[in-house]
């Protein structure tokens, strides 16, 4: 008798603590449909969209500017400097740049060093994908256009 219910109470134990670690979990591991494998590798630049209208960098002559987002939240990329730090995110579509530095060369095109300020000083604040699209947006309506 006394071992059924050390082992009814063990059972009990086990799904209690299963519960409380379900609950416990990170809200990006949390399954909402988000592919967030998607959201990792190496995105190009073409511009941002501000007030409604598009500014694209993409065309300019200028070199390539990128963003590489890996999967241990860290990032890297080119816009006027060199950029790398870590990153956050979670299902409700959150999205934080964090910790950060940057080579300080600068640039003399005004757009460039805009799009690359929203990262390095954290503006960004959720993302969206669409097939090869990436919007990174630091107001409701404004973000920043990335493709594969």
């Amino acid at each position: 008798m006394k071992k059924k219910i050390v082992l009814v109470i063990g059972v009990v134990i086990m799904l209690m603590t299963s519960l409380v670690v379900e609950s416990c979990r990170s809200d990006d591991e949390t399954d909402t449909g988000q592919n967030f494998s998607e959201l990792y590798g190496k995105w190009i630049l073409l511009g941002y969209v501000s007030n409604g209208t598009f500014i694209s960098y993409e065309n300019s002559g200028a070199k390539e500017c990128y963003l590489i987002l890996e999967e241990n939240r860290s990032y890297n990329g080119r816009f006027c400097n060199s950029l790398q730090g870590e990153y956050s995110f979670n299902q409700n579509g959150e999205f934080r740049f964090l910790d950060g530095t940057s080579t300080m060369i600068w640039s003399t095109d005004p757009d460039l060093m805009f799009m690359e300020e929203q990262i390095r000083e954290g503006k960004v604040r959720s993302f969206e994908i669409d097939g090869n699209s990436l919007k990174l947006y630091y107001s409701p309506n404004d973000y920043l256009k990335f493709s594969r």
